[in-house]
């Protein structure tokens, strides 16, 4: 956790709201981070292979994704529209960047502040941090563009020594079939009639809620489809860990904020829901029993730790 100075700053410079998101943001990090390390230190090598796999298609289930938003509002699929139309990911007050060139075929941008590298380092996760570049990015931006896209990560905050991140991510119309070039540029479709509706950014608590439940869930299928139940165990393992990790932090949050540490805090600071069983993305996650097993090894422990039941 950060000290007590740190805490009077961070009050100071973000609103409640603001805070609310960042608080979100950061148990997402830590999600993933816990539970990939739980994976790393009881089955080594498999476990990175299994963390790995999951990431990518974490990855690219949020590409294909927001495809399928901007195809569904006429946008075109390039990397202009990708990171300027329709973010699936919450605005975090702490991001800072520095955008170079974004043109329907090339980004290229410098990541100067990422507060989830510098939650893993603090935290002790870095390596972690490090392999959800690595795996992520990728697949999440080449899903986006049917494959076709050309990710380009030469330094990662997650890397020691580097001061940034530095991406540059590639569409070029050249490089496509005829069929995509009319679907990715306005220039290859002559009747293009433009955007029929705005697609808004996630919001804080849906948004990150959205997130969670997806790295969880590619880590659980994974997990399943390589071991069966047998490892199950060390899922379980991981969930615990996050739960007192999370009902800490929380308690911490409660007591800097000046309020109880009651469900409708925990419903506004914490990005999975209090009630999972009313939670309708579940429906599309309803493999493997993913949220039965959530419900059962998460949630009892996480309410134990936060007081709320013996």
């Amino acid at each position: 956790m950060r000290g007590e100075a740190a805490m009077e700053n961070i009050y100071q410079r973000y609103t409640p709201e603001q805070m609310e998101t960042i608080h979100l943001a950061d148990f997402y990090t830590m999600l993933y981070a816990i539970l990939g390390q739980t994976l790393l230190d009881a089955l080594g090598i498999e476990g990175e292979a299994v963390l790995r796999e999951a990431t990518r298609r974490y990855g690219a289930d949020r590409g294909r994704t927001r495809r399928q938003n901007h195809l569904s509002a006429n946008v075109k699929i390039n990397m202009k529209n990708l990171f300027s139309i329709g973010s699936d990911l919450p605005t975090d007050p702490r991001f800072c960047g520095q955008a170079l060139k974004l043109t329907p075929e090339e980004r290229n941008h410098r990541t100067l502040r990422c507060p989830m590298a510098e939650l893993w380092g603090r935290e002790g996760y870095q390596y972690v941090g490090r392999i959800y570049c690595e795996e992520f990015h990728p697949a999440c931006y080449g899903s986006y563009a049917y494959g076709y896209t050309r990710v380009g990560l030469a330094r990662t905050l997650t890397q020691k020594g580097d001061s940034f991140c530095s991406f540059n991510i590639i569409l070029r119309a050249e490089n496509l079939p005829e069929e995509l070039k009319s679907i990715c540029f306005e220039e290859y479709d002559p009747f293009f009639t433009g955007q029929t509706h705005d697609i808004p950014r996630a919001e804080g608590k849906s948004g990150y809620n959205s997130l969670c439940v997806r790295v969880y869930y590619y880590l659980l299928e994974v997990m399943r489809e390589r071991f069966g139940e047998e490892r199950d165990g060390v899922l379980q393992k991981g969930l615990i860990a996050f739960a007192r990790y999370a009902a800490g932090a929380l308690r911490t949050y409660a007591e800097e904020m000046g309020t109880p540490l009651t469900p409708a805090f925990v419903e506004s600071h914490f990005p999975l829901s209090m009630q999972p069983e009313q939670e309708p993305l579940w429906a599309r996650y309803a493999g493997h029993g993913a949220r039965k097993f959530l419900q059962a090894e998460f949630y009892p422990a996480f309410e134990k730790y936060l007081g709320f039941r013996s």
